[in-house]
C-alpha cells in the first residue's frame, strides 16, 4: 500500500487578499508579507487615520521635506476649509483658489513654499500673528505647524454655523491675525493645540505680566503743618519759624508721604506661557506651573499719608535738630529747674519755664 507523499510547505487558505495589510518585518514564511524589513512610508497629501489614536493626520512636503501634521479630531479630508477667493496660491496657473478642502489647503503649502514672494508674505504675517518665533529663518517644520493652525481654524469657522464669516479661508484667518495677534481673534483653537512655537501676541512680543495701583493719598494741608512746626518752634525754642524754616518743613513733609505706604500695598507677577496647555482646565500655563492665563491684572488699594500726631512729632524733631534748642532750653526750662530745687520744698509754685513737653 503506497502512502501519499504531502506536498513540501503547504500554505493555508487565507481569506481575502492580505497583501493590503502591509504586514512588517518580512516573514520568509509568509508569502503575504512584505519582502523588506522597511516600514512603509506615509504618502504625502493624503489624510489618513492613525491606527493608534484614531485621529487623522496628514503628511505634507515642505521644500523637500516631509512632515506629518496630527490634525483635530473633528476634521475630514473633505470638509471645505477656504470659501473665499483668498483661497490660497495655486502654482499651477498662478492664481488664487476660490474654494478648497482641507486636504488642499493644507497640501497648498507645497505649491507657495516654492514661490519667494508668497513664501514670505505667508512667513511675514505668521510672525505678525505671534505664530512663529522669527521671520528671518523659520524652519519648514514652524511653518507647516502655523500654516496647519490657520487651515485648521478657516474650517472649523466655515464648519460652524454661528462660525465668523470673515474667517472664511486660510489666509482670512492668517490676515486677521497678523494685524491683532492669535490671541486676539477669539479663534477656536490656541497655540497649545497644534504645538505652534510662539506667543500669539502681535509680532511675537512676549507674554508680560500687567498690573493697576490704585492709591489713595491723604496728604496734610500746608496750614496744619506751618501751625503745628510754629507751636513746636515755640516751645522749644521760643520764636516762630523762619520762612526758610517753614519751606524745608513743607518739604520734608510732603517727600514723607509720598514714600511711605500706611496701607496695604502687594504686587503680582506671572511668568510668560510657556506654550504649554493644563489638559484638564484648556488653560495656558505660565513658567511658574500656574494656570489660568498668563498676564494678570492687580488691583492694589494702598494708603499714603500722615496723621495729625505725625505731623506733631516730625515738627517737633526739626526744632530739636536745630542749635538754638539746646541753649533755649539751658537758659529757661533747665535753668528754673535748677532754681526751684535751691528752694524750699513749698516754694515751688512759681512758673518753670515756656515748657518742657518735648514731642
Amino acid at each position: 500500500m503506497t502512502t501519499p507523499t504531502p506536498s513540501p510547505n503547504p500554505s493555508p487558505t487565507l481569506p481575502g487578499s492580505l497583501s493590503q495589510l502591509g504586514a512588517a518585518p518580512a516573514d520568509p514564511g509568509n508569502p503575504n508579507a512584505p519582502g523588506s524589513n522597511s516600514p512603509l512610508l506615509p504618502q504625502s497629501g493624503n489624510i489618513q487615520t492613525d491606527q493608534q489614536t484614531g485621529l487623522p493626520t496628514a503628511t505634507i512636503t515642505v521644500n523637500g521635506k516631509l512632515i506629518q501634521l496630527t490634525l483635530n479630531s473633528s476634521l475630514v479630508a473633505t470638509q471645505t476649509a477656504s470659501a473665499s477667493t483668498r483661497g490660497g496660491y495655486d502654482e499651477s496657473d498662478k492664481t488664487l483658489k476660490k474654494t478648497q478642502t482641507l486636504q488642499e489647503a493644507l497640501n497648498s503649502i507645497s505649491d507657495w513654499y516654492q514661490n519667494t514672494s508668497q513664501r514670505q508674505k505667508y512667513i511675514n504675517e505668521m510672525y505678525e500673528a505671534g505664530l512663529i518665533p522669527s521671520k528671518k529663518s523659520p524652519s519648514a517644520a514652524e511653518v507647516a505647524l502655523a500654516w496647519q493652525l490657520v487651515v485648521q481654524e478657516s474650517a472649523l469657522q466655515l464648519a460652524d454655523p454661528s462660525g465668523d464669516s470673515n474667517l472664511n479661508s486660510p489666509d482670512a484667518v492668517l490676515a486677521k491675525a497678523a494685524q491683532q495677534g492669535w490671541n486676539s481673534i477669539a479663534a477656536k483653537q490656541s497655540l497649545g493645540d497644534v504645538g505652534v512655537n510662539g506667543t500669539g501676541n502681535l509680532n511675537n512680543t512676549a507674554e508680560t505680566s500687567s498690573q493697576s495701583e490704585t492709591i489713595y493719598k491723604s496728604f496734610v494741608d500746608p496750614a496744619t503743618a506751618m501751625g503745628t512746626l510754629a507751636d513746636s518752634y515755640f516751645r522749644l525754642m521760643g520764636r516762630n519759624p523762619t520762612q526758610g524754616e517753614y519751606q524745608a518743613f513743607l518739604n520734608s513733609i510732603y517727600n514723607y508721604q509720598e514714600q511711605e505706604n500706611t496701607g496695604k500695598f502687594e504686587t503680582t507677577n506671572k511668568g510668560p506661557n510657556t506654550g504649554n496647555v493644563d489638559p484638564s482646565t484648556g488653560q495656558p500655563v505660565d513658567q511658574s506651573g500656574t494656570t489660568g492665563g498668563t498676564s494678570t491684572q492687580t488691583n492694589v488699594v494702598s494708603q499714603r499719608g500722615i496723621g495729625t500726631r505725625g505731623v506733631q512729632f516730625l515738627a517737633g524733631q526739626q526744632a530739636l535738630a536745630s542749635p538754638e534748642e539746646g541753649a533755649y532750653q539751658g537758659a529757661t526750662t533747665y535753668f528754673n529747674a535748677f532754681i526751684k530745687s535751691l528752694q524750699a520744698p513749698a516754694s515751688g509754685m512759681a512758673a518753670s519755664g515756656p515748657t518742657v513737653a518735648i514731642p
